[in-house]
This record gives structure tokens, C-alpha cells and sequence, in this order.
């Protein structure tokens, strides 16, 4: 419920467009930050790195696992749903950026593109293009690191907040880097963060249910 508020008020009183329009120069046309070092080079293609390398490295904890005298194969069901649980939530990202209608701000007449803004529920013709930009791909790989903290709840318990101070610190920093490079509003964020959060959790029920009981 919390996350339907934030997301509708984001939306449906232009909040979205009223913080969006500070990182956007009406005079000269442009994107302030759109090519900066840190938003574009560090946070955007750096955490694309970071991102494969850390699914490399639980592929790997969970192949180390198979062996009976690894230190993981205690931990193999558990390896086994933090990868599960990782890779679901940009997943489900992506499926929806292939068929919602939403656009990107950079995209948009209002800041200088082609596009019309398009909200979640409003009506679009059947001539508009998808627009590949709804939810939020890169905030969502930050924040399917939520996952660590259904996974220190099991090994770790009393580690387990820092799995998800760590998760939404990162989608944070990902999905702010986003928006003031023109590249998604702050409704877009938050979409993508309840999806990352209810995949992990209906993956933790599916793997782990006998246990809740």
C-alpha cells in the first residue's frame, strides 16, 4: 500500500515532473548532467559492472556448493534462492519496459524530445510506440540486492538489515543517477523497488514455506 501511495502521488500531482525539471536547462536545451563522470561513467556503467561481476560471484558460491566439503554446502538452498530471488526482480523489469507505453524525460516534448508524456493508467493510442523506459531497469539492479536480506535472515540473522540497508542504499544511489541524467523520473524508482521487493519475498515463500509455518 505504501509503495501504491508514493508511486500515485509521484505520478498524479507532478511531483515527477517538478524534480525532473531541475536537472533539465530550458534555455540551452539540454540535460545538465546527462554525460557526467559520475552519473554516466561511474554509476551507470560501473554498476552495470558491478552488477554481472556480483551474479558471476553467486553462480559461483553456488557451483563451489555442489561439493560436500565446501564451506557453501550447507548453504546451497539458500545460494540457490539469492540467485533465484537476484535475477527475478530485473526480469519482471524487463518485461514490463517491453510493453508499457512510458517514456523516458529525455524522450519527451516537455524537455526538448519527441514523445508525449505518458502516465501508467492513461489512455494511449494504438499507433504509440512502446517506450521502453518503464520501470527503471538500472534502480532495479540495485535494488534486487534486497535479496541479501531474506538470504541473512536464513544464514545470518542478525546481519540481515544490512542486506537491505544495503539493497535500497544501492538502488538509491543507481536510480538518482538515472533521473538527473534525464534517463527516468522518480516514480519510475519506486516502481522498480516494489517489484524487487515482492519478487524476493514471494521467492523466499516459494523456497522456504514449510519453514514459516
Amino acid at each position: 500500500m505504501l509503495f501504491l501511495i508514493l508511486f500515485s502521488g509521484l505520478e498524479f500531482t507532478q511531483l515527477d515532473l517538478w524534480i525532473t525539471r531541475h536537472f533539465y536547462d530550458g534555455e540551452l536545451h539540454q540535460w545538465i548532467y546527462k554525460e557526467s563522470l559520475l552519473a554516466e561513467t561511474i554509476l551507470h556503467v560501473g554498476g552495470q559492472y558491478f552488477t554481472y561481476i556480483s551474479a558471476a560471484g553467486m553462480v559461483i558460491c553456488l557451483l563451489a556448493s555442489v561439493r560436500s566439503n565446501s564451506a557453501f554446502h550447507h548453504y546451497r538452498r539458500e545460494l540457490v534462492y539469492l540467485l533465484v530471488a537476484s535475477i527475478s526482480g530485473p526480469i519482471i523489469i524487463a518485461l514490463l519496459k517491453s510493453s508499457t507505453h512510458i517514456y523516458c524525460p529525455w524522450s519527451l516534448t516537455l524537455f526538448g524530445g519527441d514523445k508525449p508524456y505518458v502516465r501508467l493508467f492513461d489512455y494511449v493510442t494504438d499507433n504509440l510506440k512502446i517506450g521502453h523506459c518503464f520501470p527503471a531497469a538500472h534502480a532495479g539492479s540495485g535494488f534486487t540486492f534486497i535479496s541479501l536480506y531474506f538470504f541473512l535472515m536464513l544464514v545470518k540473522p542478525e546481519y540481515k538489515l544490512y542486506g537491505l540497508y544495503f539493497g535500497l542504499a544501492l538502488g538509491i544511489v543507481y536510480g538518482a543517477s538515472q533521473q538527473v541524467r534525464g534517463a527516468h523520473f522518480f516514480s519510475h524508482d519506486v516502481f522498480s523497488l516494489a517489484v524487487c521487493w515482492f519478487s524476493s519475498l514471494m521467492v523466499f515463500i516459494l523456497f522456504f514455506r514449510e519453514q514459516l509455518k
